[in-house]
């Protein structure tokens, strides 16, 4: 019996995607045979059934369905009796949406994420390109605008090029954290860099006072790190950066402090009392003690990092309630939105407080979370988070477009199921969200983009990776790929990401070692201005920053998409095959021609070849393409006409 269903083609469920509480959607089934058909759903632990009836459409059966006038997720698959067996139809196993299967139990369930439309998402930020520092290993300054200084055992690296490294004890904890002396002295002297490479917006990890170089142990959330500057220099750099046309968004660490803070004061380094030296400290409600003092619950059993109740109303008043909460009072001083870490570890109520005390102070103001899987269906703790109702986060860092793009590059992965996962983002995330996405290839929590390009081997010692460098024939295969990703990065849907450093040749295996110094004077230029190339390429053509998009079917080795709008349309291509070209036509181009943006060229695209490794960004002349019926009937493909901004 031929049944079929594809959530990704408007004939079987109109309005594609993630939709507002309250509207409608109209489902539909094909089937060639008569029987009955139900639709159930399943939304906030109640189950429905509906009785499908005949369309308009030839053998295809439909309901449109009202939805429920409260966020959250719907799921829906479909029942029929056929010869007197019962059979059900859901999405495939991989659970990515798309076309379906059918099962003889239930299946896995059809997602659609119910929103409040609330807010147009910022242009400042869906439009940008983004940059992010750790500050201690950016620039240090020629200018001196303060005295730096150190806590008690810091090691200060007199030279810039050395290999960061972890000093520990014979407990393998970390004894002696290390100090290249990066300012934001030194980051206000590189804003005309940044501007060379169009960067809009500056992602700092975190600046604010603790003992270590990461600053992830936060000691005072009112004080910048006296080893980086101070809140004249911060307020500086934000005017400074606005200047330019670029953005600060800062780190905020909220889930747990550093024991070595003016809260907690395990070793009484600060004045007053903190939560470990007195349970008449201010500070004592804000921790979770199971046995006062030294035993504590603390961020994935780190003793150094004691996790915070996040809901005890004062501490809730100290970060984003107060009038000069730690929230507001970073955006007075010039941010213009911040990064959560460990979203998933804060509460939807502490996250949505915070969401509403910056719209509060700044209307255009975002909110990013760190969150590495698929953030619309998201369970952490055995709770559904609600990041995307409207009330909480503008955007993720995406995590399953890096894993995925680095998954095709190195082959691990097809063109096709590439495609799958990015459309799955598509069809679960509000429009708004999946333009927001964070798009990152390199982070300070994972290995240098071109050190995982290259192949580098798989070692266990840290001093095997400490100085571990990429053979000449491997980084000119890094170098290859690193460019046809970043090309993806950057044509793609979402804000790209750009690590420092990354666009210099930065190399290095998972924390410290990614987290090196940038290395002025010693940058490899043909990346450098390969990124200033195809930032450019972004900065000029907004179909990039705000177009619609939808995969072409190609074969494994090449990904390709349609990025429109208006009139135009961006056909992009990639070969990620490291010895051999690959042909790409189709028929929507076929008797087009396309201007080829990264060497101006005009060309004919009857049929395309791409050589090994390599890309092709083509604006179409004369007007966008517009995909065959028989295209758009067999292979499920999203008509343009309805995929805009």
């Amino acid at each position: 019996m031929n049944f079929r269903h594809n959530s990704w083609d408007l004939r079987f469920k109109e309005p594609f995607g993630a939709l507002p509480t309250g509207s409608q959607v109209t489902i539909r089934v094909y089937t060639t045979h008569a029987v009955n058909v139900k639709l159930r759903t399943f939304y906030n632990s109640i189950e429905h059934f509906y009785d499908m009836v005949p369309s308009k459409f030839p053998d295809m059966m439909e309901y449109t369905l009202t939805l429920p006038d409260q966020p959250g997720v719907l799921w829906y698959d479909f029942c029929y009796e056929h010869e007197g067996r019962n059979y059900c139809y859901g999405t495939q196993n991989d659970t990515l949406g798309g076309e379906g299967q059918i099962y003889e139990a239930f299946p896995p369930s059809y997602q659609i994420t119910l929103y409040d439309k609330v807010r147009e998402m910022p242009a400042w930020y869906t439009e940008g390109i983004m940059y992010q520092i750790f500050p201690d290993r950016f620039n240090k300054g020629e200018k001196k605008t303060f005295e730096p200084q150190y806590k008690k055992q810091s090691l200060i690296h007199g030279n810039w090029e050395d290999s960061p490294h972890y000093f520990r004890d014979g407990q393998g904890n970390i004894e002696y954290w290390d100090f290249f002396g990066g300012t934001l002295q030194g980051i206000i002297e590189k804003l005309d860099y940044l501007k060379e490479l169009n960067i809009t917006i500056l992602y700092l990890n975190p600046i604010f006072e603790s003992s270590s170089n990461h600053k992830y142990d936060t000691a005072n959330y009112l004080h910048i790190a006296p080893e980086f500057g101070n809140t004249e220099l911060f307020e500086q750099l934000c005017a400074e950066a606005e200047k330019r046309g670029i953005r600060v968004i800062l780190d905020g660490v909220f889930s747990h402090t550093g024991d070595d803070s003016i809260y907690f004061n395990k070793y009484g380094n600060y004045p007053g009392l903190g939560a470990y030296q007195s349970k008449d400290s201010p500070f004592y409600p804000w921790y979770r003690f199971n046995d006062y003092p030294n035993e504590y619950e603390c961020w994935w059993g780190v003793k150094s990092m004691p996790n915070v109740e996040e809901l005890t109303p004062e501490y809730k008043d100290f970060i984003f309630e107060n009038e000069n909460s730690v929230i507001r009072r970073w955006l007075k001083a010039g941010a213009s939105g911040w990064r959560l870490d460990v979203a998933d570890e804060l509460p939807d109520e502490f996250i949505e407080g915070i969401k509403t005390a910056m719209l509060q102070e700044k209307e255009d103001a975002v909110l990013i979370g760190e969150v590495w899987e698929d953030a619309s269906r998201k369970v952490a703790y055995g709770i559904l988070r609600r990041y995307f109702y409207g009330y909480e986060l503008d955007a993720v860092m995406n995590y399953p477009f890096r894993d995925a793009l680095i998954n095709f590059m190195m082959g691990n992965k097809g063109s096709r199921e590439t495609a799958r996962l990015m459309m799955s983002l598509y069809e679960n995330y509000p429009r708004g969200q999946f333009k927001g996405n964070m798009n990152l290839i390199g982070s300070h929590d994972r290995m240098r983009i071109l050190t995982i390009l290259g192949e580098a081997p798989a070692l266990s010692k840290e001093s095997d990776k400490e100085h571990y460098r990429l053979t000449q024939e491997q980084y000119s295969l890094a170098k290859s790929r690193l460019k046809v990703l970043s090309l993806i990065q950057l044509t793609f849907p979402g804000v790209p990401c750009i690590y420092y450093g990354d666009e210099a040749g930065v190399q290095g295996y998972e924390d410290p070692f990614n987290r090196s110094t940038y290395p002025w004077g010693h940058e490899d230029t043909e990346i450098l201005e390969w990124y200033k190339k195809i930032t450019a390429l972004r900065a000029e053509h907004k179909a990039f920053q705000r177009g619609s998009w939808y995969p072409l079917p190609c074969k494994d080795d090449v990904f390709a998409y349609v990025r429109d709008l208006g009139d135009e349309s961006y056909l992009c291509l990639f070969n990620r095959n490291t010895v051999k070209s690959r042909c790409f036509s189709h028929g929507a181009v076929k008797d087009r021609k396309g201007l080829e943006l990264l060497t101006n060229n005009e060309e004919d695209l009857e049929q395309i070849i791409l050589e090994p490794l390599s890309a092709k960004i083509y604006k179409i002349i004369g007007g966008r393409i517009i995909l065959h019926g028989n295209e758009y009937k067999e292979k499920g493909i999203i008509p343009s006409k309805y995929l805009t901004p």
